[in-house]
C-alpha cells in the first residue's frame, strides 16, 4: 500500500511539474513575441573599462511594441486618449560593471535642455519625437515614400539621436537599449499586481 500511494503521487507531481513547465514555456513565447528587437548603429560594444551601458526608456507612444496603433479597446484601457505622441519622459542609464560590483542605475530628467544632434539646445524628452518627425517628413513629403514604409526608418533615426544625445551627455558609450511605451507599462504593472494609488482629494480628469 505504502508503495502504490508513493506512486500515485509520484505522478501527480510529475504531472504538475509537465503542467508549470508547459504554462512557464507557453507565458515566455507570450512574452517573446510582444518584445521588438532593433539594432541602431549608435550603439557600441562596450566601454574600454568593459562595463555594459544599458538605456532605459519610457515612451507614452500610443503604438505596440511593433509600431502598431493601439485598438480603441487598449486605449481606453489606459485611458490616456488617442493623441499621437512620442515624448521619452522616462529616461534611466543603467551601468553594470564587470567588476561583479552592483549595477548603477542615474534618472537623466525629462525637461533637461541638452545638445542633440542636429537639433542644437532642446529638451532632451522631446529629442526622439522631433527628430522621428523631421525624418518622416524627409522620407514622405522629399522622397516620396509611403508613411508605412518611412515610420521603422523614422523610428530608428529617433532612437539613434537619443541614444547619441544621452551618449555625450553621460560620457558613456551605450551598448543596450530598452523602450517601453504606455501599453507596455500598463502590461509590466498588472503582471506586478497593479500599483495601488490613494488621492486624498477627489480628481475630474
Amino acid at each position: 500500500m505504502p508503495g502504490r500511494l508513493f506512486r500515485i503521487i509520484a505522478v501527480i507531481m510529475t504531472a504538475l511539474v509537465m503542467v508549470g513547465t508547459g504554462m512557464a514555456w507557453s507565458s515566455l513565447r507570450s512574452l517573446e513575441s510582444g518584445i521588438n528587437r532593433v539594432s541602431t548603429a549608435a550603439l557600441g560594444g562596450g566601454g574600454d573599462d568593459g562595463a555594459v551601458d544599458i538605456l532605459l526608456v519610457g515612451m507614452d507612444s500610443r503604438t505596440d511594441a511593433h509600431g502598431n496603433p493601439l485598438s480603441e479597446d487598449e486605449l481606453a484601457t489606459l485611458r490616456a486618449g488617442d493623441d499621437v505622441s512620442t515624448n521619452t519622459d522616462t529616461i534611466i542609464l543603467v551601468r553594470i560593471p564587470n567588476n561583479g560590483r552592483s549595477a548603477t542605475a542615474i534618472s537623466i530628467p525629462r525637461d533637461s535642455y541638452v545638445q542633440a544632434p542636429g537639433l542644437g539646445k532642446t529638451k532632451i524628452n522631446g529629442v526622439f519625437g522631433q527628430v522621428k518627425l523631421e525624418k518622416m517628413k524627409e522620407l514622405v513629403e522629399q522622397q516620396g515614400q509611403d508613411a508605412a514604409t518611412a515610420e521603422p526608418k523614422a523610428t530608428e533615426a529617433g532612437r539613434e539621436a537619443l541614444i547619441k544625445t544621452v551618449a555625450k551627455l553621460t560620457g558613456v558609450t551605450v551598448d543596450h537599449y530598452a523602450e517601453v511605451g504606455l501599453l507596455g507599462f500598463a502590461l509590466i504593472t498588472d503582471a506586478l499586481g497593479g500599483v495601488s494609488v490613494c488621492l486624498k482629494d477627489a480628481v475630474d480628469e
